[in-house]
């Protein structure tokens, strides 16, 4: 990367941190959305990953008591079902197609969760594990978050319990994505120092996001988020097609 490219990379990683901090999702969606603007954005997702499990193990202890593990364990059944499919299909997708994936799958959550879609009772426990199953097949192409955030905020969880369940959740997403990428060759010298330049910015913009948060309107900040969610989507399939 050049010498610009790599200050807007460092840009796009403490602002996606600072969003995953004050919303509880977004990470490495924003990091691969955005940092398809100068790379392939295959390339970020090892990197993105790694950098999610830092964030995570960051707010792990504050979020434990408020996860309804329940959810969390049957997202990540699921995403172990569809993980491994996902890792197979991977590299047989074009740079084009992935972008126009990535962003069609951000963009059409986005729009799901900002019309504040609510799961019917008795069907959240099917639901989520098929949600789970459809993050875990997309986790390898570092957009794993926006379904199985859609699945959880249509359960109607209190935003407390919201945003710890995601962080259980993304721990152990993280955690097989980490080792999948590993048995796959994926996790090699570069991304190891890409992640470890990325930390300082991640830790320091999730610490703010996450102290801006305390006392916000959750409504807000899941309208922020969705909105820069949806911009990115936007630009993303606008980039992929003209």
């Amino acid at each position: 990367m050049s010498p610009l490219a790599l200050a807007f990379m460092a840009l796009v990683v403490f602002a996606s941190a600072f969003m995953r901090g004050y919303s509880g999702f977004g990470y490495p969606v924003l990091v691969v959305a955005a940092g398809a603007f100068v790379t392939n954005p295959l390339a970020l997702v090892p990197m993105a990953v790694l950098g999610d499990l830092v964030l995570c193990l960051q707010h792990g202890r504050a979020a434990w008591p408020d996860i309804h593990w329940p959810t969390a364990w049957r997202l990540s059944l699921g995403a172990l079902l569809g993980l491994l499919p996902g890792l197979l299909i991977l590299p047989h997708v074009d740079e084009a197609t992935a972008r126009i994936a990535i962003s069609g799958i951000v963009l059409l959550a986005s729009l799901v969760m900002l019309r504040g879609w609510v799961l019917p009772p008795g069907a959240g426990k099917g639901a989520t594990l098929g949600m789970g199953v459809v993050s875990g097949l997309v986790a390898p192409a570092g957009v794993a978050g926006p379904p199985a955030v859609m699945v959880t905020a249509a359960l109607g969880l209190s935003p407390l319990v919201f945003r710890a369940t995601l962080l259980a959740y993304f721990v152990l997403l993280d955690g097989m994505t980490f080792v999948q990428f590993g048995l796959a060759g994926k996790i090699d010298t570069a991304v190891l120092i890409a992640t470890a330049a990325s930390v300082p910015f991640v830790v320091i913009g999730s610490w703010w996001g996450a102290r801006l948060a305390v006392g916000a309107d959750p409504a807000r900040f899941r309208r922020i988020t969705i909105g820069v969610l949806m911009a990115m989507a936007a630009i993303g399939l606008i980039r992929a097609l003209v």
